[in-house]
């Protein structure tokens, strides 16, 4: 038996069978323990350089990322989370900068450069 906390369904996010309200559709997800952080996917030609937030098991907003302050070009939103072998959680973006994010309020340090 399943004990996910949460469901994707075209790009919604339900957590506790309750639909959150997010600015684009919903494009992966990772469980941090009892905290849930996704990424959502704004569409081309949308500047959204904030597009990972958190939320608890409830479906409570716990922070919204950090926008990275690397790079020239004002679209710059994060390509993908992961978590690391030591359990951190990474957000990496499209200028090659990997992220180590902190779980409790969002902000970021700069890990990795893979360009």
């Amino acid at each position: 038996m399943s004990t996910s906390l949460y469901r994707v369904e075209n790009g919604n996010l339900f957590i506790a069978d309750r639909a959150i309200d997010l600015p684009h559709p919903v494009i992966e997800v990772i469980e941090c323990g009892e905290m849930i952080v996704v990424r959502v996917d704004p569409p081309a030609g949308t500047i959204f350089n904030r597009n990972v937030f958190a939320f608890t098991k409830h479906g409570e907003l716990l922070w919204q990322i950090e926008e990275s302050p690397h790079g020239t070009e004002k679209d710059k939103p994060y390509v993908a989370i992961l978590r690391a072998q030591d359990g951190n959680l990474i957000a990496a973006n499209w200028i090659g900068i990997d992220y180590l994010v902190n779980l409790a309020n969002g902000n970021i340090a700069a890990k990795a450069f893979n360009k």
